[in-house]
Order: C-alpha cells, then sequence, then structure tokens
C-alpha cells in the first residue's frame, strides 16, 4: 500500500504521476480510507488488515485522522485520471455517511521532507519519466541530500544504499538511466 505525495498539492501531485501509478493512486487512497474508518470503529465489515501499516498509521494520526487531506487527494487523482482519458470506476459514494462520522484533524501530514523522499522514491522507480518531470532545483535537492528514512515510503532503499549512491553518481554525471534501480517485486514497495 502507498499514497504518493510528492507535492503537498493534490493535484500537482497527481499531475506528476505516471499513468501506472495514478490508477493505483484511486485504489490505494480509497484503501487507506475505509481502514482509517475502521480503525475509528465507524465503518464495521470485519476486516482486519492494514490496521498498522506506516501510511495509514501516518493518516490515522493517533486517533485525529487527516481524512480531508486524504479525501481532497482522492478526488485529485479520479480527476487527473479522467483528464488523461481514462474511465474511472472508483468512488467515496459508499463511503459518504461514514466520512461525515468522524471528526478529522485538519492539515496534512505531508512536509517538505516527505514531499522529497516521495519524489526521490519515484525517482529510483522509473527514473526516465521523473527525470524529466523533475524542476532543476528539485533535482539538485534529490541528487545533493541524503535520503531520509520515512516508515512506509522509502525504507527499501536503506536495504540498497551502495546501488543508489552509485546511480546518484551517474546522475550528476549527466548519464540518463531508464532501468529502474529497485525493480518491483513483491514486498519491496
Amino acid at each position: 500500500m502507498q499514497i504518493f505525495r510528492p507535492y503537498l498539492d493534490h493535484r500537482k501531485s497527481a499531475a506528476f504521476l505516471d499513468d501506472l501509478r495514478l490508477g493505483k493512486q484511486r485504489v490505494e487512497a480509497k484503501l487507506v480510507i475505509k481502514v482509517i474508518l475502521r480503525k475509528m470503529g465507524v465503518l464495521r465489515d470485519g476486516k482486519r488488515g492494514w490496521l498498522n501499516h506506516p501510511i495509514v498509521q501516518m493518516y490515522f494520526n493517533g486517533g485525529r485522522p487527516y481524512l480531508a487531506d486524504l479525501v481532497a487527494y482522492f478526488h485529485a487523482v479520479v480527476d487527473e485520471w479522467k483528464r488523461r482519458g481514462f474511465k474511472n470506476s472508483v468512488d467515496l459514494s459508499d463511503l459518504i455517511s461514514l466520512l461525515s462520522k468522524v471528526e478529522g484533524e485538519a492539515g496534512s501530514p505531508v512536509t517538505h521532507i516527505h514531499e522529497v523522499e516521495y519524489r526521490r522514491a519515484l525517482l529510483l522507480k522509473d527514473p526516465c519519466h521523473y527525470l524529466y518531470k523533475l524542476g532543476e532545483e528539485e533535482l539538485r535537492e534529490i541528487l545533493e541530500t541524503d535520503p531520509v528514512p520515512i516508515n512506509g515510503v522509502n525504507t527499501w532503499l536503506f536495504k540498497r544504499l551502495d546501488s543508489y549512491w552509485e546511480l546518484v553518481k551517474r546522475l550528476k554525471r549527466g548519464e540518463v538511466v531508464c532501468k529502474s534501480l529497485f525493480p518491483y517485486s513483491r514486498g519491496t514497495f
């Protein structure tokens, strides 16, 4: 499970994502919303999975969930999905009455450090796509700062730091590296 927030701005985050990740974000965001509703005792469907996932914990915020932020992100990814010409079959209509029963926290759990680490993670997942989407300052920030571990966002990176630093050297030399440093395997991302 993953929520990709390379920017605090919901629409900018959605527009930044490649089609594969954007499509999955609709499902992932709804799943995180449902899990939070389960943790709050509002959704009682007998399911218990993902309750302690780091991304759920981040948005759950100790019982004062950032639900408005997550719902706004969900709508932004759905809008971007449709803007790109894809048909959408995921909505929150089945959760509206439940969402109204939860008093959440204003704001977002996403900080500037999160933004940078999400951009770093996306660059490593699909270098050719994201290399050209990053602004000069954003790329410099990624290449010239050490990664900061954030549970549920990028801890997989720290298992391959030698490979990561080699990729950084190559990118700093201006080499375009199109192969993902961290190919997907179940449980990795």
